[in-house]
């Protein structure tokens, strides 16, 4: 409610001096102390503008501007977000708006016509450019841990935290999908019960050691797919004929067999969809928009720390692989030469040089091929 009353009446004998402080505005403390403030007043039924002042004198609230003098109402008074910059507003009851580039002035009437003291704290928070500058520093540096290191933890413990049954319909349900798509084997029967029968003994190794999982190796005709190697969840590895044939030694097939198997014993095709849905979350929730998901603007972060999380996997499983034939005495060169055989088929998915290194969801075959051939020299 407002009231309005003579001009005569109520202007002040002398100009009210205005509020400018950068610090706390101690002088709302005092309500017995008079504040003017200068700005804009905006009636709420009109867009048109009144130059006016806004005043706490006598305990309390005036507005003085060119269409005459108002009390205001002190109930409901809501000061908006303080940027610097830009002007403050305050909230009248009856829906005005009053305005002012002096924000600390501003703050200070509300504060004494409100009795309020807080948030003056967030207010210095808005308006401070170096408090800005390092909040985005900060915020930065949270958003690139969080997709560094922070899903890939959580994806871990949520992966570690579902049981294994989990993983087998995963798997079932990953393996139907892939079947839609992959023929038959080609290979005869008998070729895939010689590289069966040269599996045998490590799956025997493998399934004392992990009995929750029970591995499984499946033979598919790779066609585009070429030669490659793949391990599903729950323990499914799928060879594509390709590979079988580019293999000049079983024991070549046994080496990606391990690192196959090393996927499965980390969980990384769970790990993976774990990480890879939180990123596209994370993005969804800092863009406010579920269709951000879908667009590769705001996406491509998301994308690209998928890319890094596969690497990193591909990096665990060749560690698992390498260990394994240690323990096993097989020779490591069987694994670097099948990789260098695959690199010149050009289905290692890996090929190296810049962009291409970047983007792919493997580390570089270089880095691979040095990391087994200097093991296989100590």
């Amino acid at each position: 409610m407002a009231i309005w009353t003579a001009s005569s009446l109520l202007k002040p004998s002398a100009p009210a001096p205005l509020v400018r402080s950068w610090a706390r505005p101690s002088m709302s403390a005092s309500r017995s102390s008079e504040l003017w403030v200068e700005g804009q007043f905006f009636d709420g039924k009109r867009s048109r503008s009144h130059n006016a002042r806004l005043g706490w004198r006598a305990e309390q609230l005036w507005l003085i501007s060119d269409a005459g003098e108002r009390l205001l109402n002190r109930d409901g008074l809501r000061l908006g977000t303080q940027v610097s910059g830009a002007a403050g507003s305050l909230y009248l009851a009856d829906g005005g708006v009053f305005e002012s580039r002096d924000q600390a002035a501003l703050r200070a009437v509300w504060q004494a016509a409100s009795g309020r003291s807080s948030g003056w704290w967030l207010s210095r928070l808005e308006t401070n450019f170096k408090l800005i500058v390092l909040g985005t520093v900060l915020m930065l540096g949270f958003l690139v841990g969080s997709f560094t290191h922070g899903i890939p933890w959580v994806s871990r413990l949520v992966a570690e935290a579902l049981p294994v049954e989990v993983e087998r319909y995963l798997g079932q349900q990953s393996l139907d999908s892939l079947d839609r798509w992959l023929e038959p084997s080609r290979l005869s029967e008998e070729r895939q019960a010689e590289v069966l029968a040269s599996f045998q003994p490590y799956l025997q190794r493998w399934a004392e050691e992990y009995p929750q999982y029970s591995l499984k190796v499946l033979f598919r005709h790779g066609d585009r797919l070429g030669a490659n190697a793949m391990a599903l969840p729950a323990g499914i590895i799928v060879f594509t004929d390709e590979l079988v044939e580019l293999a000049r030694d079983d024991h070549e097939l046994v080496s990606i067999l391990a690192h196959e198997v090393g996927h499965v014993v980390h969980r990384h095709s769970l790990r993976g969809i774990v990480q890879s849905s939180l990123a596209v979350w994370m993005m969804v929730a800092l863009t406010g928009d579920l269709s951000a998901a879908s667009d590769m603007a705001a996406s491509l972060p998301a994308v690209l720390a998928s890319l890094s999380y596969s690497r990193g996997m591909e990096r665990e499983a060749d560690a698992f692989a390498l260990q394994f034939m240690r323990e096993q005495q097989l020779e490591l060169r069987h694994f670097a030469n099948i990789m260098r055989r695959l690199e010149g088929s050009g289905s290692a998915a890996e090929q190296t040089g810049g962009l291409t290194d970047f983007l792919s969801t493997h580390p570089p075959t270089r880095e691979r091929l040095v990391l087994f051939e200097t093991e296989a020299q100590d």
